[in-house]
Order: C-alpha cells, then structure tokens, then sequence
C-alpha cells in the first residue's frame, strides 16, 4: 500500500514538472521569437507606451478630481415602482423624505404623457415635479423616446408604426411639449436627451439616427437656454467622438449584469475594468468637449435572468447585495467621478415594504447621509 502511494505520488510530481517545464518552454519560445524579429518588439513597445499613456490619464483626473464633493442621486421610475406592485407616490417620498435624495432623475416616457395623439396628461410628472420642490431637491429630466427601464424606447400605441418621419415629427412635437411645460419650474435642473441613445445592443428601439438626435438636443437648446442639456453615453465603453454632446456628458457604470451569449444564460461581472479606464473616458470628454462628467446610471439593483420580482432574495443578493454596494460605490468614486445617480430606487422600497428586508434601504441611506457633512 505505501509502495503504491509513493508511486502515485512520484507519477504526479513528474506530470507537474512536465507540465511545468512545458510552460517554461512555451515562454521561452515566444522570448526567442521576440528577440529575433524587431517589428514585434516595436509594436510591444508602442503598445506598452500607449497603454502607460491611457492608464496615466486616468489616474491624472482621478488625481485632479480627488478634491471634488460627492453628490449622490437617484433615478426614480413610475412604471417601473408600479411593476414591482409598489405604491409608487409612497415610495417617491420616501426617497426625497427619508433617505433624503436631494438630486434625481425622472421620466417623462412618451406612452404615459400623450397616450391619444395632441391629447397631453402631464398629471403625474407634475406631482413627482413639485413634490421635489416641496424637498428642494433637484431634477434632471429624461426626455426624448429612449428613456430608462425596459423596453428602452417607449412608444405610445399611435405612434409605433408611424413612418419614421413622422414618428420623429411627432417625437419633436412631443419634446417641446414637455420643455414648455417645465423649464420654468424651480426644481429643474437638466434635460437628459435620450438614454444611451447609441447603445444598439439593448432595447426595443430603433436605430440610432445621429441627425435626429442632433436635433433633439438642438431644439431644447433653442427652447430653454437655462438649464443644462446632457447627453447619455454606454456602460463600460464609449466615447462622444462624432456624436453631438451636450453641457455635461453621462457614463452608466454596471459591474455585474445578465445577458445570453453562445446560447447560452451568464451573468457577466465587469471587475476586469479598472476605474482609470472610466476616469480616462472622462477625461478625454473634457479635453475634446470642455464638458463635465459624471455617472448619470449607477448599478443598485440586481440584473438576473429573469424579472427582479420573479427571483428569489438570494438570487437577486448575487448580483447586488449591501456589501456589493459599497463595493461599486467605492469603486465609481476612485473613477474620480463623484457625481452618481444610483439604479435601484424602486427595488430597496420593494424589499424593505413587501418584504421586510431594510438592509438596501439602510446601507443606501447611510451612504447618503455620510455625504452631507
């Protein structure tokens, strides 16, 4: 018996060494093909130095930004509170009133306000609107057909199948609509136009159509010259090149989500990115555009297989749980972007009233609460 383990333990220690010495070669090789050929030690030089030269501008405006407040906001969707079977007047006020958000992102989706064509019904926009004044929080006002929560682009039913002509005329008319009607209020501050208008791998949307959107943002201009015009770029990469941008430029920052990829379910966890590389699209925006920066959709929420509200609390505690939110708040805050509107607002109200489990709710109120002093 012992003779019998010593040979399965000799047999393993000469496999291990074989294996070992076969990576030693392996290495070895690719050295001696890089010492012989010149182009490919350029290109590695080349590619080292550029790679030095993105991570430095990354790490330069985390380093010019370290000094910067941190302001943390919320998205807050009506369609989306009422999915998860929330009151969702109750859970808006509590957000302003008990967190005690004093910025957040709302939605002024197309199918809601102009359910029959020309016939408006602003009713609830405008109580979430004054509901913010009465706090003295702020708004940054989602306008345009894509806004967030799915399906993305929201139609109204007369609209879909309207030539895209005159579905865009229609869009337009719609846009003025919602700016005449609220850029005088005292609780708005910005007009977000489209939400990651290029991001062509999700939704139920068309095309993205650059002169459209060009427009868009070019007839809130002419309409309302105070506030501020802001323009939605994609999660993990992306830079406003070619694309108009308006006076602040916003990334969405998610580091774990769920998709379909080879036929098959994943959930994906992005903790490959670094924050420089985030803090290097940033820079590159104000040194292409002189525009502020900030992360205008923070993952707070979970992103599963299947709807939130049909995944059991450990299944939805995977992707996001309190320890994992302090995680990416950290993380989004070493970017150097210290401006953030948290995903999720409707979720922490759902767990902590329909099913008694505060902990989201708590740990993002304590986040909060610690940025006032």
């Amino acid at each position: 018996m012992t003779t019998n383990k010593a040979r399965k333990a000799l047999t393993n220690k000469t496999t291990v060494s074989s294996i070992v010495l076969k990576i030693r070669n392996f290495f070895m090789a690719i050295w001696a093909f890089i010492k012989k050929n010149r182009w490919v030690q350029i290109l590695i030089i080349v590619l080292t130095t550029l790679f030095m030269v993105v991570m430095a501008f990354g790490v330069s405006y985390a380093f010019i930004h370290r000094n910067d407040p941190v302001q943390i906001g919320v998205s807050f969707s009506k369609k989306y509170s009422e999915e998860l079977g929330n009151d969702w007047r109750a859970n808006y006020r509590a957000l302003l009133e008990d967190i005690n958000f004093d910025k957040l992102r709302l939605m002024s989706y197309w199918d809601e306000n102009e359910p029959k064509r020309y016939e408006y019904n602003f009713s609830d926009l405008d109580w979430q609107m004054d509901e913010a004044e009465l706090n003295n929080a702020k708004i940054s006002l989602s306008v345009g057909l894509r806004q967030p929560r799915w399906p993305e682009c929201h139609y109204p039913d007369w609209a879909r199948d309207l030539e895209t002509d005159e579905m865009q005329t229609m869009l337009l008319v719609y846009i003025e609509q919602v700016v005449l009607r609220y850029r005088n209020h005292p609780a708005l501050e910005s007009y977000q136009v489209e939400n990651e208008v290029a991001n062509k791998h999700f939704g139920d949307c068309p095309a993205y159509d650059r002169d459209f959107y060009a427009q868009e943002i070019d007839l809130i201009k002419s309409l309302d010259s105070e506030n501020l015009v802001i323009t939605n770029a994609s999660n993990q990469s992306g830079f406003p090149i070619r694309s108009q941008v308006g006076d602040k430029v916003g990334f969405s920052v998610y580091r774990r989500a769920h998709f379909e990829a080879l036929g098959r379910q994943v959930t994906w966890s992005f903790w490959y990115v670094p924050s420089w590389w985030h803090g290097m699209r940033a820079m590159a925006v104000e040194i292409l555009h002189d525009a502020d920066t900030f992360i205008h959709e923070l993952q707070a929420e979970p992103w599963g297989p299947k709807p939130t509200q049909e995944l059991t609390i450990e299944e939805q505690y995977r992707t996001m749980n309190p320890d994992k939110f302090i995680e990416i708040t950290n993380y989004v805050q070493s970017t150097g972007m210290k401006e953030y509107y948290l995903w999720g607002g409707e979720w922490w109200y759902w767990l902590k009233n329909n099913h008694g489990n505060p902990d989201m709710w708590n740990v993002v109120k304590a986040k909060v609460e610690s940025t006032r002093f």
